[in-house]
């Protein structure tokens, strides 16, 4: 059998989606027993992204044995390497380039397709995400094979009401409240929220209520209108990973309307928290809530508005999501998931 070696690029990256994703595939590669190593730039390599990118694209190649497997876990990886197979979680620079600062989609769109068509094969996350890659690639389905991602049901439960309790003390949460969380990225539609929330926030129904934004922060709104809603809105910026389990469970809903999703972890892993969840009725995460979530039009603001009122105001409907959410996160386990892609990569 192989060695196979990892790109260990997002090492030195703050543990975000697909930070996460590599994290826990390679627990489950150490769980299972599976032989790899890591490979990753000495400190002087790591210090600047300038570096990071000459040490993936032109010795990265060259630390592993020519004919041994090498995987890129996060959306980059080197354009030529031998017997290379990348996790394109889902190429959103394509679809959608004006979400990324200019230079970055200019990059990406350089390395990616190159990347794809010289590798070995391509893993992703959901069905969405083959069907987007293999359309702006021009790539064949049979190159592109689909794992879904986890969730780790150790720790995605719901939480006790102490630690439920200690969380909001330490973010300073008024209860009750509806929780959403994503990165800065325009794609996560904070804005496209805020405007139903807006609406929202006179209702009877959501007098005492308040929306937490975790992972977000004001600055990533633009030029959204928040003044209505400020009273009502609170946000944390970056949630330590080890507070997010009674985050969710501490919420009433999860709400989660993303414009672009090449899977949508925070979905799930509410749903494993016994939270009920609104999420969109569109790109993967349509494929990933399946029945378990309320889904509507993330382009909609009215839309959006009506599903959070309708999940407030209707305990039989979160009950009904919470028992679904269940019975869906079956579908989603790390160790599986590890256990496929070893598996794929290590024939």
């Amino acid at each position: 059998m192989s060695k196979l070696y990892i790109n260990g690029h997002f090492l030195h990256q703050r543990l975000t989606g697909v930070q996460r994703y590599a994290t826990e595939v390679l627990n489950g590669f150490r769980k299972a027993g599976y032989p790899f190593e890591i490979l990753k730039p000495v400190p002087f390599l790591s210090s600047n992204k300038l570096t990071q990118l000459l040490w993936e694209q032109f010795m990265l190649p060259w630390q592993k044995h020519k004919s041994a497997p090498l995987w890129s876990p996060t959306n980059t990886g080197p354009a030529f390497a031998s017997n290379h197979v990348v996790t394109l979680h889902d190429i959103g620079v394509f679809p959608h380039p004006e979400w990324f600062a200019p230079n970055y989609v200019r990059w990406k769109r350089l390395l990616i397709p190159k990347m794809a068509r010289h590798a070995r094969g391509i893993l992703t996350v959901s069905e969405f995400s083959r069907q987007i890659i293999c359309t702006h690639l021009d790539i064949t389905p049979a190159k592109v094979t689909v794992v879904y991602n986890g969730i780790d049901h150790q720790r995605f439960v719901p939480a006790a009401k102490e630690s439920m309790q200690q969380v909001a003390q330490k973010y300073a949460i008024k209860q009750p409240y509806l929780l959403t969380l994503g990165s800065l990225d325009p794609r996560k539609n904070f804005a496209g929220l805020l405007e139903a929330w807006n609406r929202c926030i006179h209702q009877e129904k959501l007098t005492d209520y308040q929306l937490v934004i975790a992972g977000g922060s004001q600055a990533s709104l633009g030029k959204v209108d928040t003044q209505a809603s400020a009273k009502k809105v609170q946000f944390l910026g970056y949630v330590d990973d080890e507070d997010l389990a009674p985050l969710y469970s501490g919420a009433t809903a999860f709400l989660f309307p993303s414009l672009f999703e090449g899977f949508g972890l925070p979905v799930v892993e509410a749903m494993a928290c016994g939270t009920p969840v609104l999420t969109s009725n569109t790109t993967a995460l349509d494929e990933i809530a399946g029945e378990a979530a309320l889904k509507v039009n993330p382009a909609d603001t009215a839309a959006i508005k009506n599903g959070i009122m309708e999940l407030v105001e209707s305990k039989g409907l979160q009950t009904s999501l919470v028992e679904k959410g269940f019975e869906r996160i079956t579908q989603f386990d790390w160790d599986q998931s590890a256990q496929a892609i070893y598996k794929y990569l290590v024939p």
